[in-house]
C-alpha cells in the first residue's frame, strides 16, 4: 500500500541520551537542541528510526512549541476511507512499532501545509499523550459578513486568512512549500495542485453562539459557482442564489472543493491494535481529527477536538472529530470534548461493497461506490462476510468465509467464498464484513457547536452511550445504513443510550430531523420488508428541545423508550412545529413508558404508529398517548 520515502532523510548529528525508567528506554528530544529550530520534522523522523532500531520504548519532548513542515517529511501513498487518497507526508511515521509511547509533556505541535501529523500503521500497544496539534494556516476560509443586499443577493466578507480572487471566483489558499521555483515564477500551479480551493461546501456560523447559525438551511449556497469580486484587499463581495443572505455579523465558512478538502486528518490509523490517545488536543485539521480503519481496541481518554483559545477561529476539524471504519474489539471514548467540527463527532460503522458482477458460483466482483471509499480495504482471506439484499437490507446468505481477495483496481476486487452462492446474489446487492465490528463505550463526553450529528452508531456489537452532554446542528443520534451514497453498514443489535443531557439540537433546518433518528436508507420506504436493527434502549435521558420531533424509529425489532424527561425550551422558534413528536414505522416489540414532556405551547403530544408496526405498547400515564395509525 505504501511506497518508500522519496528522499533519504538528512543526517542529524545529535547526542542521544537514553534513560532507564523501570527497565524501559526513553529517548529525550531535548538533547537534539530542537528549541527554536524552524522545522523539526527531519529530526523527529530520525529519532523515530533510532527508537525502532534500538528498541526504545518512549520518545518524549520537553514542553514547547514546535513546527513541522512537509519539505523533509517522508511520503507514503495512503488510501484512507472517507478521505481523499493520495501521497501523504507525515512527521510521525509510526509504522511497525510495538509497545511505544510518545509524550509531548504539554507541547504544541504546529503543522504547515498538507501533512498528516501521525500515520500509525501495522503497530500495537501505542500510546500518544500530552500534546496539541494545530495548523499555522487553516484549511478553511472564514469571512466576517459586513454588508448584504437581499435584492441583489450579495454579501461582503472581510477575510484575514490567505485567499485568491481569480476568474470571478474566490479561492481559499493553503500553505504551500517555499522553493526557488515558487519565488521566481509565483505560485502558478497552486490552483491546479489544489492548494487554491474554490469556495464550496460553505456554511454560515454565528459568532455569538460559536455554532452554526440557527436555521442554517436558509442560507445555503450552491455547491460551486459563487461569483466573487475583490472590493479591496481583504474585502470580497460574493453573489449567488440563496433563500436568504447571511446577516451582518455572521461568519461565512468554506472548506473548498468537494473531493479535494479532506487531505489532512490529524491521526490516520490502519491495521493496528491497542491504541491509546490520552490528553491530546486537536485544534484544527484538514479533515478528521482521527480516522481509524481495520484496527482493534482503541481508547480515547481526554482526546479533544477543540478551538484554541484566542485563535479567533470558528472551525476545528473540517470533517468528523473521530471516525471508525471496520474496527473490532472495543472502542472506548471518554472524557472528551468535540466542538466546532464541520461534521459528526463520532461515526462508527462498517462499509458495504456492492456486487458489480457475478463471476462464478463462488466468486463476485465487488465495487466501492462513493469516491471516498476508493481503495477501501474491505476484507482479507479468512474474514467472515454476508450478502444483503439491496432493497430492504435483509441478509440473504449464511456467513461466508473469504478464501481469496484479488484487488483489480481502486474500485473493483474479486472475492472468492468457501461456499457457493449460486442463485442467491443479484447485481448491486451489498456484501458486509462481519468479522470487523466493534463494541463501544462512549461516556462522559461533551459535543457542541458542530455541523451535523453528535453520534452516528452502526455496529451489531454492544454499545453503551451514557452521561454525555450533547448539542449539535442535526440529530443527536443517527442510526442508519444503506447502499445509496456512503454505503456505510451496521445494523445495531444491542444499543443502550442512557443518562445523557441533550440541549437544543436539530437547529439546522435540514428537514424535520429527530433528536433520535433511526432511519435505514431504503430506496422505497413505502414497501419495506423485514427489520434492520434490534434491541435499542433509550432511557433516563434529559432532552431540552425547542422543536417538535423527538424520536423517529424505523424498522427496529425491540425498541424501548422509557423514563426520558423532555422539556420544551424557548431558545429558538420551532422550525417544524407540526412534526410528530414520535414516529414508529415498521417496528416490532416497542415499549414506550414513563416519559414526561413539559410543553410551553400547551399543545398535546403527538405519536404516530404505522400499520406495519406490531406489538407497540404505550404505557398508561406516559407523555405520549397512543392515538392513531398512519400508512
Amino acid at each position: 500500500m505504501f511506497i518508500k520515502p522519496i528522499r533519504k532523510l538528512i543526517t542529524i548529528l545529535a547526542v542521544f541520551t537514553i534513560l532507564g525508567t523501570y527497565g524501559q528506554k526513553v529517548l529525550d528530544m531535548k538533547d537534539f537542541n530542537i528549541e527554536g529550530i524552524k522545522d523539526i520534522t527531519p529530526i523527529v523522523v530520525q529519532a523515530l528510526e533510532k527508537c525502532k532500531e534500538e528498541g526504545i520504548s518512549t520518545l518524549q519532548f520537553p514542553k514547547g512549541t514546535y513546527h513541522f513542515y512537509p519539505t523533509f517529511a517522508p511520503e507514503f501513498f495512503c488510501e484512507i476511507v472517507n478521505n481523499d487518497n493520495g501521497l501523504k507526508r507525515t512527521a510521525f511515521p509510526i509504522i511497525d512499532f510495538n509497545n511505544f509511547v510518545i509524550d509531548g509533556n504539554g507541547s504544541d505541535f504546529i503543522f504547515h501545509g498538507k501533512m498528516i501529523p501521525f500515520i500509525i500503521e501495522e503497530s500495537s500497544n501505542i500510546k500518544i499523550t500530552n500534546l496539541s496539534i494545530d495548523w499555522e494556516v487553516p484549511f478553511t476560509l472564514e469571512g466576517l459578513v459586513v454588508a448584504n443586499d437581499a435584492t441583489k443577493q450579495t454579501f461582503d466578507i472581510e477575510v484575514k486568512t490567505p485567499y485568491v480572487v481569480e476568474f470571478d471566483r474566490l479561492y481559499l489558499s493553503l500553505e504551500r512549500e517555499d522553493s526557488p521555483y515558487e519565488r521566481k515564477f509565483g505560485k502558478r500551479f497552486a490552483m491546479w495542485e489544489h492548494y487554491n480551493l474554490e469556495v464550496a461546501e460553505s456554511i454560515i456560523w454565528d459568532p455569538k453562539t460559536m455554532a452554526p447559525l440557527y436555521n442554517t438551511k436558509l442560507y445555503d449556497t450552491p455547491e460551486r459557482g459563487i461569483h466573487a469580486k475583490e472590493l479591496k484587499k481583504g474585502l470580497i463581495r460574493l453573489q449567488t442564489e440563496m433563500e436568504k443572505v447571511p446577516p451582518v455579523g455572521s461568519i461565512f465558512v468554506s472548506k473548498g472543493d468537494y473531493l479535494q478538502n479532506r487531505t489532512s486528518p490529524a491521526f490516520r490509523v490502519l491495521k493496528s491494535k491497542d491504541l491509546e490517545l490520552r490528553n491530546v488536543n486537536v485544534h484544527h485539521a484538514g479533515s478528521m481529527g482521527l480516522i481509524v480503519e481495520r484496527s482493534e481496541n482503541i481508547t480515547l481518554d481526554g482526546f479533544n477536538v477543540v478551538l484554541k483559545k484566542g485563535s479567533g477561529r470558528m472551525i476545528t476539524a473540517t470533517a468528523d472529530a473521530t471516525h471508525f471504519c471496520n474496527v473490532k474489539g472495543t472502542i472506548i471514548i471518554k472524557n472528551c470534548t468535540f466542538e466546532n467540527m464541520l461534521d459528526d463527532s463520532v461515526n462508527i460503522h462498517g462499509t458495504y461493497v456492492r456486487v458489480n458482477k457475478i463471476i462464478d458460483d463462488y466468486t463476485l466482483a465487488v465495487e466501492t461506490y462513493h469516491p471516498h471509499q476508493n481503495g477501501f480495504l474491505f476484507g482479507e482471506e479468512g474474514d467472515s462476510v454476508q450478502v444483503i439484499e439491496q432493497h430492504n437490507f435483509q441478509v440473504i446468505t449464511e456467513p461466508l468465509i473469504l478464501k481469496k481477495v484479488k484487488r483489480i483496481n481502486e474500485k473493483i476486487s474479486y472475492i472468492t467464498f468457501n461456499k457457493p452462492i449460486t442463485n442467491k446474489v443479484a447485481l448491486y446487492d451489498g456484501v458486509e464484513n462481519i468479522s470487523w465490528n466493534a463494541s463501544a463505550i462512549i461516556e462522559n463526553n461533551v459535543v457542541r457547536n458542530n455541523r451535523a450529528r453528535s453520534f452516528i452508531i452502526k455496529t451489531p456489537r454492544k454499545v453503551v452511550v451514557r452521561n454525555n452532554h450533547l448539542s449539535s446542528q442535526m440529530a443527536s443520534f443517527r442510526i442508519t445504513g444503506g447502499l445509496g451514497l456512503w454505503n456505510e453498514s451496521g445494523p445495531n443489535v444491542d444499543l443502550l443510550i442512557e443518562n445523557n443531557l441533550i440541549e437544543n439540537s436539530v437547529y439546522g433546518g435540514n428537514g424535520a430531523q429527530a433528536v433520535f433518528l433511526i432511519d435505514p436508507q431504503y430506496i422505497d420506504k413505502k414497501n419495506i420488508k423485514g427489520k434492520y436493527s434490534k434491541n435499542i434502549t433509550i432511557r433516563n435521558n434529559v432532552i431540552k428541545t425547542f422543536d417538535s420531533s423527538i424520536l423517529v424509529a424505523m424498522s427496529v425489532d425491540g425498541l424501548t423508550f422509557e423514563n426520558n424527561e423532555i422539556i420544551q425550551t424557548d431558545t429558538f422558534k420551532p422550525i417544524f412545529p407540526d412534526a410528530d413528536n414520535v414516529q414508529i414505522i415498521n417496528c416490532n416489540n416497542v415499549l414506550i413508558k414513563g416519559n414526561t414532556y413539559k410543553k410551553l405551547d400547551g399543545k398535546e403530544t403527538t405519536i404516530t404508529i404505522d400499520e406495519k408496526s406490531t406489538n407497540v405498547t404505550v404505557a398508561k400515564g406516559d407523555a405520549f398517548k397512543k392515538k392513531s395509525s398512519k400508512n
